[in-house]
């Protein structure tokens, strides 16, 4: 019976909904020399689409120098060479990755060199292969190694290789795994690439903390206190919207950092000293000013109590003024007084002054 091998292919997702599922019937050693032993069935049971393919690389490989090395090594004694897919008791090799028709596997004791006759040490490899899985091809190989002999057999040999030396011996069922976390066994960074979507509610930091995270509201939350990124079709303005979860967000951190803003900003109405004012705030602010003035022209300070009103325009904001002033002749005094108002900022302005003529 053929062997075969579930594995899942995680296409840069930890949602099984979005990956496929592929079962792998690899090449029946059993039945070798026969028509079609070598070939390999990938089924993809997600879609119900099957690749036929074929493993003849794999059992055609020169391996003559590993071969030689060995003999000669060993004073020249006769070495057999076995290539295998099908150690026992593995059920086939570990799938690494399926992209296209290349499949990268790992085979355990997938290369032996057992000597004929003698004392001769053994050597057994367990073989990194990428297949085209269409021709059967060997695109790489890269051999594991148990021992430092192992390892120094095959580099002389022109292989590449990897040294993974153990002092314990274990025979019990194996099982694979995939992990993304830094661990002992992890060498440098571990970097995840993927040219497809990457599906997940949130990315953390080691100690749990949340770098970024979409709420139930549609909003994204960078950080976990959160920097927050609102779209139109979830922002309470209808705007694509920016702002801070503790309600205050800076830009820059010093004072040689500079803010640049292509095309325009607007800035509601301000209510407090330190908030910026806009276009139609200064505009309301000159046509009181002009208002104001107008008033003062059309006061006659000579007259014992004047009344006068004030108009004042600037670029669609209007003011208004009213007045009085007159003098005291017993004292030589003018006094004015006056109030300006904007319907744009809704406020008042209040003004007085004296003077005394001296001559």
């Amino acid at each position: 019976m053929r062997k075969f091998l579930t594995c899942i292919i995680l296409a840069g997702s930890i949602n099984q909904a979005n990956a496929d599922i592929y079962k792998v019937f690899w090449p029946e050693e059993n039945q070798k020399g026969s028509a079609g032993w070598d070939a390999v069935k990938i089924v993809n049971i997600s879609s119900n689409t099957i690749l036929d393919g074929s493993m003849a690389g794999v059992y055609t490989q020169d391996l003559t120098t590993l071969k030689t090395g060995a003999s000669a090594a060993a004073s020249g004694a006769t070495y057999q060479m076995v290539h295998s897919l099908d150690a026992i008791g593995n059920g086939g090799p570990t799938v690494i990755d399926f992209s296209g028709s290349n499949i990268t596997f790992r085979a355990e004791q997938g290369i032996t060199l057992n000597p004929q006759g003698g004392s001769n040490p053994s050597y057994t490899y367990d073989v990194v292969y990428k297949v085209n899985a269409s021709t059967g091809a060997v695109l790489e190989t890269k051999l594991v190694a148990s021992s430092t002999a192992e390892q120094v057999l095959a580099d002389a040999a022109g292989f590449t290789v990897d040294l993974e030396e153990s002092t314990l011996n274990r025979s019990g069922a194996g099982t694979t795994f995939q992990s993304y976390a830094s661990n002992v066994t992890t060498e440098g960074t571990v970097n995840i690439v993927t040219k497809g979507g990457l599906v997940t509610e949130q990315l953390s930091n080691p100690d749990g903390s949340s770098l970024l995270r979409k709420e139930d509201d549609g909003t994204m939350h960078i950080g976990q206190n959160s920097i927050v990124l609102a779209d139109e079709l979830v922002s309470a303005s209808g705007n694509d919207e920016v702002y801070s979860s503790s309600g205050v967000l800076q830009l820059g951190n010093n004072s040689s950092h500079r803010t640049i803003i292509k095309g325009s900003i607007e800035v509601p109405k301000p209510t407090k000293g330190v908030h910026a004012a806009n276009k139609s705030y200064v505009d309301s602010m000159g046509a009181m000013l002009m208002a104001a003035s107008n008033l003062n022209y059309s006061i006659d300070p000579s007259s014992g109590l004047s009344l006068g009103i004030g108009l004042g325009y600037m670029d669609g904001e209007n003011a208004f003024a009213v007045g009085i002033g007159g003098s005291s002749q017993n004292s030589n005094m003018n006094y004015t007084s006056s109030i300006s108002y904007s319907d744009y900022t809704s406020q008042v302005s209040i003004g007085a002054g004296v003077s005394w003529s001296l001559k």
